[in-house]
């Protein structure tokens, strides 16, 4: 005979092997949307997007102290495809370098101000063009990445659309590096206009010489 505890105890539920893997799935989702918000944000308020976004910087200007309202980055297209939830933002960016969030976790600024504009953002640009029409930042980043750091990645897109235009713009960290992305992946297609350097070019458009009857490839 059982006592009515060691009864109770057999009936009690205990947590399956499922529901472990479950729960260890759902802490690494949110683990990852974690670090995919803060570096969303710390991109948008990094020193190379900046001094492009004319819209964002606008708004710390023009704020009290360099806050921007957590808020206002919900409406973000690429915030919006993570979370809209400003609480989980602030959580994310707790521990970053770049930002930091005001007591009531509702506002964000950078942390140091914004040094001036580099003068040498031309010669580490490359233009890439040829591009499908459902190119990706992810997918130009990864490409170009093996040349050197990649700290902007430009795609104009079609308003109506939202399709590639064709071309891009991608800068790197170093000049020596958008030099070695146009040695590497230079390498236009077959039907592409038999010109000296048209994919890539730098950005203030000067010819890189490659032999016109055997282009570089990757």
């Amino acid at each position: 005979m059982k006592t009515e505890k060691e009864a109770g105890d057999d009936g009690a539920t205990k947590p399956s092997d499922s529901s472990k893997e479950t729960e260890k799935k759902k802490r690494s989702r949110v683990k990852q949307l974690l670090t995919d918000i803060k570096r969303q944000v710390e991109f948008w308020f990094g020193e190379v997007n900046l001094h492009k976004d004319r819209f964002l910087k606008k708004l710390i200007d023009e704020s009290d102290s360099g806050y921007v309202d957590i808020s206002v980055l919900t409406n973000f297209s690429r915030m919006k495809k993570l979370t809209t939830d400003t609480k989980l933002i602030a959580r994310a960016l707790k521990n970053s370098s770049v930002v930091q969030i005001n007591l009531e976790g509702t506002k964000v600024r950078r942390k140091h101000p914004l040094g001036n504009p580099p003068n040498n953002v031309d010669s580490r640009t490359v233009y890439v063009e040829l591009l499908p029409k459902d190119v990706t930042h992810s997918w130009i980043k990864r490409v170009f990445t093996k040349c050197g750091n990649v700290v902007y990645v430009s795609i104009p897109r079609y308003r109506s659309t939202g399709d590639s235009k064709g071309f891009a713009f991608v800068e790197f960290e170093k000049e020596e590096q958008a030099q070695k992305a146009i040695e590497m992946l230079n390498n236009p297609p077959e039907d592409a206009p038999r010109k000296p350097g048209i994919f890539p070019k730098t950005l203030n458009r000067k010819p890189i010489p490659f032999p016109v009857d055997n282009p570089q490839s990757h």
